[in-house]
C-alpha cells in the first residue's frame, strides 16, 4: 500500500494501539445472561469492556460517560453538527473448538494476529479511536462536535444504541460511520428479521438437544444426549463419516457429538450446520413428522424452506441462519436469523413466516429494515475517496452485504471497514484475524476520513 501523510501523522500511535489491542481482547465480552444485573445489563464481560474504554479516553483527556454500562460515549468539539463513530466492544462467543490459539490473547504470528475481537470490532476500533487521539494531539480538529460511540450489544440486536437514541434521546448524527464490515465500504445491507420457532417433540428416550451459541453464527458443533440406542448408532456408523459424528456412550447414556463448520451468519454458505445436520439425522432414523417438517423449513440456506426465498440484482439472495437448536423438557426450539433483500416486503416476510410455520409457534426477536444508500451520496463520495487516497486501490467497489452493522441504527451512518479486499478475517468463527498492516494502515484511513467528513461539517 501507498505511503501517506497520514501514515506518518498515525505512526508514533502504533505502539499503543497494540498494547491497548492485547489488553482488550484479553476481556471475553461475550454477552452473559448468567452474570447479568440492573448494573450490568449484558454481563459483567461486556461491562468490563466498556470500562476499558473509559477509562482509557479518560487517560487520554476525552470527555467520556458511561450510559449504564450499555454504551460509552466519548466527545472532543463542540458545534450543532456532528461527525459520529459507532463501534462495538461485545463479541460472539469464543466456542469451545476449532482454535488452535488461545481466543482471549492476541498471538502475533509473523504480523497475522489471531483472537477474538480483533477483526470484530476490538481492532478496528482501537484503529478508529487512536486515528481520532492522533488528530486531536496534533491540533487539526474543530469547527464541529465527534462523537466515539462505543456499544456493548451489537452482536445481540443493538440494544446499546436503542438506549442511545431512543431512550436517551440524543441527537441523531449529521454524518457518520462504523468500522465493523468492509472496504471500500457498505452502501447498502439486507434486512434482518431474528425469531424463534418452537414445538413439542416426542420423541422416546431422547434427552436433550444443544447446538449453537449465537443467532448470528453457523453451528459448529451439536450435542444429542438419549439413552442407549444400538440401532441409532448402527445407523449412523452405515450412513455418516466419523468428521461428522462422534459416539460417546457411558452409563447406558448416548452422546452424539455432530460436527459442522463456523461461519458468519450473514454468510451461512461459508459454513456447515452442525445442528440441521443433527435434526436430519434424527429425522430420518425416526420418522418423526414434526422433525422432519423442522428439517424440510430450514435446512435451505435462502428462505425458501419457508417461502421467504428473494433476489436482487444489487444484494443477492436472502439467507437463513439457524444459530441455536435446543430441546428440553419435551421442546425443541430453534432461533433463526434470516436477512431479506431489498425488493422484498418485510411485513409479507412476517406474515409468510408466521403461516407457513403453523402450527409450530413463532417468536420474533427482532428486525431491521434494509439500508440503502446510492452511490452518488455525499457519505459514499468522500468515505470512498479517503480509501482509494490512502491505499491506491481504485478497483475495488462500495459493497452491499448480509450483515447489519450499526448503520441501521442512526441516520446518516454507513459501514467503513475494515475487513480489506482479499482478506478473510474468519470473524465469528473460530481463527478471528486481521494483520498489523492493516491496523496500522486503518488508522491512517480513519484519519484521513475524519478530516473529509469534517470538512463537510464546516460548511
Amino acid at each position: 500500500m501507498r505511503k501517506t501523510i497520514y501514515d506518518k501523522l498515525t505512526a508514533k500511535y502504533q505502539k499503543d494501539l497494540m498494547k491497548s489491542l492485547e489488553e482488550f481482547v484479553k476481556i471475553d465480552s461475550s454477552y452473559d445472561p448468567a452474570s447479568i444485573s440492573d448494573t450490568d445489563p449484558f454481563g459483567k464481560g461486556v461491562s468490563n469492556a466498556l470500562k476499558f474504554i473509559e477509562n482509557l479516553a479518560k487517560k487520554d483527556k476525552f470527555e467520556v460517560t458511561n450510559y449504564d454500562n450499555k454504551i460509552v460515549e466519548i466527545l472532543y468539539g463542540k458545534g450543532e453538527k456532528n461527525l459520529t463513530i459507532m463501534a462495538h466492544a461485545d463479541v460472539v462467543p469464543a466456542g469451545k473448538n476449532g482454535w488452535v490459539v488461545n481466543p482471549f490473547e492476541v498471538t502475533d504470528k509473523k504480523g497475522v494476529l489471531y483472537g477474538r475481537g480483533v477483526a470484530d470490532d476490538k481492532g478496528p476500533l482501537l484503529s478508529c479511536y487512536y486515528a481520532l487521539k492522533a488528530l486531536r494531539d496534533n491540533g487539526d480538529l474543530g469547527g464541529y462536535q465527534i462523537r466515539f460511540l462505543v456499544g456493548g450489544n451489537e452482536e445481540r440486536g443493538s440494544l446499546c444504541m436503542e438506549h442511545y437514541f431512543k431512550t436517551l434521546k440524543k441527537k441523531q448524527p449529521t454524518l457518520g460511520f462504523s468500522p465493523d464490515s468492509d472496504f471500500p465500504l457498505i452502501f447498502a445491507e439486507k434486512g434482518i428479521i431474528n425469531f424463534e420457532v418452537s414445538t413439542k417433540l416426542d420423541i422416546p428416550h431422547l434427552h436433550s438437544i444443544n447446538g449453537g451459541v449465537a443467532n448470528n453464527a453457523v453451528i459448529e458443533k451439536c450435542d444429542v444426549e438419549m439413552d442407549l440406542n444400538l440401532d441409532l448408532i448402527k445407523f449412523i456408523t452405515a450412513n455418516y463419516h466419523r468428521a461428522e459424528v462422534l459416539i460417546h456412550t457411558e452409563d447406558d447414556v448416548t452422546t452424539l457429538t455432530f460436527l459442522g463448520k463456523a461461519a458468519h451468519g450473514a454468510l451461512p454458505e461459508l459454513g456447515k450446520n452442525a445442528g440441521i445436520l443433527a435434526l436430519e439425522v434424527l429425522a430420518k432414523y425416526t420418522k418423526n413428522p414434526e422433525l422432519q417438517k423442522v428439517v424440510k423449513l430450514y435446512k435451505a440456506l435462502d428462505g425458501s424452506g419457508f417461502k421467504c426465498g428473494g433476489t436482487s440484482e444489487e444484494m443477492g439472495h436472502n439467507s437463513s441462519n439457524v444459530g441455536i437448536i435446543k430441546y428440553e423438557n419435551g421442546v425443541l426450539t430453534l432461533s433463526v436469523n434470516f436477512r431479506y433483500v431489498e425488493t422484498c416486503n418485510k411485513e409479507k416476510l412476517l406474515e409468510t413466516i408466521k403461516e407457513v410455520n403453523k402450527p409450530f409457534k413463532v417468536k420474533v426477536l427482532s428486525s431491521v429494515p434494509v439500508l440503502y444508500y446510492p452511490k452518488d451520496h455525499i457519505l459514499i463520495k468522500t468515505l470512498l475517496e479517503a480509501y482509494q487516497l490512502e491505499t491506491g486501490d481504485y478497483t475495488s467497489k462500495p459493497l452491499a452485504i448480509g450483515g447489519g452493522t450499526y448503520a441501521k441504527e442512526a441516520d446518516n451512518v454507513i459501514a467503513f471497514g475494515m475487513q480489506f479486499p482479499g482478506w478473510e478475517s474468519n470473524m465469528h468463527s473460530p481463527g478471528e484475524s486481521t494483520t498489523k498492516e492493516y491496523l496500522f494502515k486503518g488508522m491512517s484511513i480513519y484519519a484521513r476520513a475524519i478530516i473529509e467528513l469534517g470538512k463537510i461539517l464546516r460548511k
